[in-house]
């Protein structure tokens, strides 16, 4: 029996709606959207207002300005970590002009939020950072990060890490012999240790060593990186650039602009060459530990992995690399930097880690290796002890998507939440004596039962640093190659750090310390 087929130019004329849909009315039904769009943001501003006013408290604000002027407060975090929250409470508000924000400060209320799947939309404000940073796992949308993390998640892991332990310590070995010229002499340690973070980044991101070529020490304000920090609090303090359109046209948004498209050009022509190495080698790309073996970058895995997986353009490597350069430099250097810093003004803990490398090399002048990094308890426990006092990243923030019980409160979505690191992790109920340098509270051999997020200077949860480990490897290779070789001292009148505070943490005025040769 031969089959009928339906006769497809009839049905062609026939009407899929009961009226003529032409492109007015497509434009109505975008209209409509856009309207809809509106009310429910508007709806959701209202129902954040209401809650804020009546069930919150916090620092007095102006009209329309609220409390924007916070943000260049220099002694902002200093004051808060040592008031507590004796004024507000655990869950409080300021106003950015007039968008309410819910600052929460209690691990058990952090954890409500960071924790959970549902909110992982990154605070409005971070886009100020746009511009300069691009559109990396820092900055992308919940859907884009999601996959990006994913396919990028296998870079991150210790079997591919543990690879890069040559590239630190080759790093570090640079970094001594430019300290070396400024022994016995009383030098501020930013400038040195920005330019090695930078170095390193250059090999571990791009795959090309800088070794050959003699670089200046970099000024702190100098990084383009903290010159967008600066202009994302310039913007803050002025709601009309808010506006993209207004602020694209300021000389700031060009030269971020600038300097993004210059870096962009860099990446794209380094990406270009080792594509051409690839496709010579025409490499089996997988995510096995074998194969960690033969990357060579960061740029590399996601070159190769590019090829495996549609979803990741060019444009996606380009600014992903872009953010691991810009982010990663800023935060890990002064992770490292303020680490030297406490070990200098704390002798009997810099000769407790001394003692642990000693133990480890048992004199041999040998390079470490990733087993004797992981060896480095004491270190370690002082890395994280400066970090928990001085974490790079003092506050940051996520926007609610649902509504959301926090507490003795229900946040409506929508609204704006903010977390500070830098006080949390001084809550005294937590850290006794909280702004004392003490190591042994992260002694893995202590049995104190501290909730898991009243420490958490790399973010925690499902976004948090896909880089932490990385980092942490890092700070561990150059810390214990300088302590093999130097003693460090503080310099006296500047033996206080005095703070900024931008989007991370610096020391206004550098940090000092003095330098002597152990051998």
């Amino acid at each position: 029996m031969a089959i009928q087929w339906p006769d497809f130019e009839s049905l062609s004329s026939v009407h899929v709606f009961p009226w003529d849909f032409n492109e007015s009315h497509a434009w109505a039904c975008v209209a409509l959207l856009a309207v809809l769009y509106a009310f429910r943001a508007f709806w959701n501003y209202f129902r954040t207002v209401k809650f804020i006013l009546t069930n919150l408290n916090g620092p007095p604000a102006l009209p329309l300005v609220g409390n924007c002027r916070l943000a260049t407060d220099k002694d902002l975090l200093q004051r808060m970590s040592h008031t507590r929250y004796d004024m507000y409470g655990t869950i409080f508000r300021i106003w950015l002009t007039v968008f309410p924000v819910v600052i929460l400060l209690e691990p058990a209320d952090i954890q409500v939020v960071l924790g959970s799947t549902k909110h992982l939309e990154k605070n409005v404000f971070y886009s100020f950072l746009h511009n300069l940073v691009g559109d990396g796992l820092v900055l992308s949308d919940v859907d884009r990060w999601k996959i990006h993390r994913k396919i990028l998640q296998p870079a991150f892991n210790m079997n591919i890490l543990n690879r890069f332990t040559d590239t630190f310590i080759d790093g570090a070995n640079r970094l001594i012999r430019k300290l070396m010229n400024s022994a016995e002499k009383n030098i501020d340690l930013t400038k040195f240790v920005n330019d090695s973070v930078v170095n390193i980044l250059n090999e571990i991101v791009f795959g090309v060593t800088m070794a050959s070529k003699e670089q200046r020490q970099t000024e702190d304000e100098e990084s383009p990186f903290r010159k967008g920090q600066l202009t994302a609090l310039y913007r803050l303090m002025r709601p009309w650039l808010w506006v993209n359109r207004i602020y694209e046209m300021t000389a700031a948004a060009k030269r971020e602009k600038a300097f993004h498209a210059e870096l962009l050009t860099i990446c794209k022509k380094m990406m270009d060459e080792r594509r051409e190495v690839i496709g010579k080698t025409k490499p089996d790309v997988n995510h096995e530990v074998d194969d960690s073996q033969r990357r060579t970058s960061i740029l590399e895995f996601m070159i190769e992995a590019s090829e495996k997986n549609p979803s990741i353009t060019e444009n996606d490597i380009l600014n992903e690399c872009c953010a691991f350069m810009l982010v990663g430099q800023d935060a890990v250097a002064f992770a490292i930097t303020i680490t030297m810093f406490l070990l200098a003004a704390h002798p009997e803990w810099q000769q407790r880690c001394v003692q642990e490398l000693e133990d480890i090399f048992e004199g041999d002048s040998r390079s470490p290796t990733t087993d004797d990094l992981r060896k480095m308890c004491c270190l370690e426990m002082c890395i994280k002890e400066s970090l928990r006092l001085y974490p790079s990243v003092p506050a940051f923030g996520r926007k609610l998507r649902e509504d959301t019980k926090v507490g003795n409160y229900v946040i409506p979505a929508g609204c704006e939440v903010m977390f500070l690191p830098y006080v949390t992790h001084r809550l005294p109920h937590f850290y006794p004596d909280p702004h004392t340098f003490d190591p042994t509270r992260f002694d893995p051999d202590s049995n104190e039962n501290r909730h898991r997020y009243a420490y958490f200077p790399f973010s925690a949860g499902p976004r948090n640093c896909i880089g932490y480990k990385f980092a942490t490897l890092e700070m561990k290779a150059l810390i214990s190659v300088v302590l093999r070789n130097f003693h460090l001292s503080t310099v006296p009148g500047k033996d206080e750090l005095r703070l900024k505070y931008r989007i991370t943490l610096r020391a206004q005025g550098g940090v000092w310390v003095n330098l002597r040769p152990r051998y």
